[in-house]
């Protein structure tokens, strides 16, 4: 029992010395949501995360439902043979494997030890259908900075003024929205 509050305290401890921005992408407010306008079927597919989630499969299905220009949108899989499917696949892109080792070494020196990582972040394709055709394939690349080192806890605060994963997951999805706008 003691061992695992100490497990417990350890991560939390190693949490709150990890700095974590999207490149591309700053802090700014919540994207509105749009003016429904499309009477068809919206169906929607959204991935299972590969890794710790952070808000980005929750900020999908939020905006899918409340966010989406389509007055009528629900979660599922099947193709309509009337209207729209969009299908998400996310992937994980995990950091390069010198990073991987510093990441694993500061965790397990309870962060005593720096380590940083600029390569990890998802790819992100929506594949839409419309009338039980593929449209087309959109593909959106969010990287994500990294860093933990213990003396970073005092810097922890920088972390309020940078995007959130749910933030930068609807904003990718407003962003496939402007892209894909020519097919609805």
């Amino acid at each position: 029992m003691l061992l695992r509050i100490l497990n417990l305290l350890l991560f939390a401890f190693s949490i709150s010395n990890c700095l974590i921005s999207y490149r591309d992408y700053d802090k700014i407010p919540p994207v509105p949501a749009q003016e429904k306008q499309y009477d068809s079927e919206f169906v929607y597919g959204l991935p299972t995360f590969p890794q710790f989630n952070l808000g980005g499969r929750e900020a999908l299905k939020t905006y899918f439902d409340s966010k989406s220009p389509f007055k009528k949108t629900t979660e599922g899989s099947d193709i309509p043979r009337n209207g729209y499917l969009v299908n998400v696949k996310v992937n994980y892109r995990s950091p390069s494997t010198p990073a991987l080792a510093f990441i694993t070494l500061s965790a397990l020196t309870a962060t005593i030890l720096p380590a940083w990582s600029k390569q990890d972040g998802y790819d992100i394709q929506y594949h839409l259908y419309k009338n039980g055709k593929l449209v087309q394939v959109y593909e959106y690349h969010v990287f994500r900075n990294y860093t933990q080192w213990i003396l970073l806890s005092f810097l922890v605060w920088v972390n309020l003024d940078s995007a959130t994963e749910k933030e930068v997951f609807e904003r990718v999805t407003n962003q496939f929205f402007d892209d894909a706008k020519s097919h609805f």
